[in-house]
């Protein structure tokens, strides 16, 4: 007959036998459950980046319609997605949707040289009247880049922009996987969108791009 001190030793071992096994399945799953939902939310980043730089481009679009700044309108844009690290570019792949040159039918193209070299330290932020400094947007400009694939000419129904920002990611561990370059050391991924704005008919000139103006109540007698 187990006596009583036996029975609560042999309970003492199986407890210490299970946690054990608990920290063991821990050690194992822990790391993989960890990267899987870094991975997640360095998704999730990378789709609402990918939306941003999409405005962007239609915005750059929309100013070279316009004959405005395409550059300007798409790095201000990009500004709130913009990382503050500069520095060197390392290893810096084509983005894979990267778009054909016009009269080319390579489905590439390389980017000004503008994209390689150092980023930093930046230039000055722009300040918008009554609103005041737009953060990062002197970094902005250094990361965001745009072509014009078809400009505004007679001839064409409308105007082509492709923008590409780079793209600075943040997520610990799994940072690396996503990355296309790294500038200063700090992985990167190159987010290319292209948007097209629509030329207007004749009679439209550069500054009719809203509603017509409302014109003014008059005053009932």
């Amino acid at each position: 007959m187990v006596s009583e001190a036996d029975g609560m030793k042999q309970m003492m071992r199986l407890l210490k036998s299970n946690n054990a096994q608990a920290l063991a399945e821990f050690a194992v799953v822990f790391p993989v459950q960890l990267l899987i939902t870094l991975g997640i939310a360095q998704f999730a980043l990378v789709i609402y980046a990918r939306d941003i730089v999409t405005y962007a481009a239609h915005q750059a679009a929309w100013a070279e319609r316009v004959g405005e700044d395409s550059h300007a309108a798409a790095y201000m844009v990009c500004s709130p997605i913009t990382g503050m690290t500069t520095g060197g570019r390392q290893g810096r792949k084509e983005p894979e949707n990267s778009f054909s040159t016009p009269g080319s039918s390579s489905m590439t193209y390389r980017w000004p040289g503008a994209v390689d070299g150092q980023t930093g330290p930046g230039g000055d932020n722009v300040v918008w009247p009554g609103w005041g400094e737009l953060r990062r947007s002197g970094i902005s400009a250094l990361k965001t880049h745009v072509s014009v694939i078809t400009p505004h000419t007679e001839d064409e129904d409308y105007v082509e922009v492709s923008v590409m920002h780079e793209y600075e990611l943040i997520i610990p561990f799994v940072n690396w996987i996503f990355s296309s370059h790294r500038i200063g050391g700090i992985p990167h991924l190159g987010i290319v969108r292209t948007a097209r704005a629509p030329k207007y008919s004749a009679g439209h000139d550069n500054d009719a791009l809203t509603h017509p103006p409302i014109r003014e109540m008059e005053e009932e007698e």
